[in-house]
């Protein structure tokens, strides 16, 4: 029984020390540190200033995009050569329906 006792007290003096050791560590935040976190006010107009650049670079990507779409992407024939003439040793050669010429640097080979 009285080892019970002594092992009760012992316990609720070590909660004792934990308590007064934890609220000594644990102090009130001061205003600087209150004031270090971003404001409500701040957030808010970095928030409107992001939306307004966002908003601009789609209207961006819209401006790219029609003007991609009107643009008219053509595949060079042989008008591209001079005189429309291909050159001696060129093979003509075909990938998905364009075509295009392997022209040898030298004649002989």
């Amino acid at each position: 029984m009285k080892r019970k006792v002594l092992i009760l007290v012992l316990v609720i003096f070590a909660i004792g020390l934990l308590t007064v050791y934890v609220a000594d560590r644990v102090t009130a935040a001061t205003e600087q540190q209150k004031s270090a976190g971003n404001s409500t006010q701040d957030l808010n107009s970095r928030v409107g200033k992001l939306e307004a650049q966002v908003a601009a670079l789609q209207a961006q990507i819209k401006a790219l995009a029609s003007k991609a779409s009107s643009q008219v992407l053509t595949v060079p024939g042989t008008h591209v050569f001079p005189g429309n003439k291909i050159p001696p040793g060129a093979k003509e050669r075909e990938i998905s329906g364009i075509k295009y010429w392997i022209i040898p640097l030298n004649e002989g080979h």
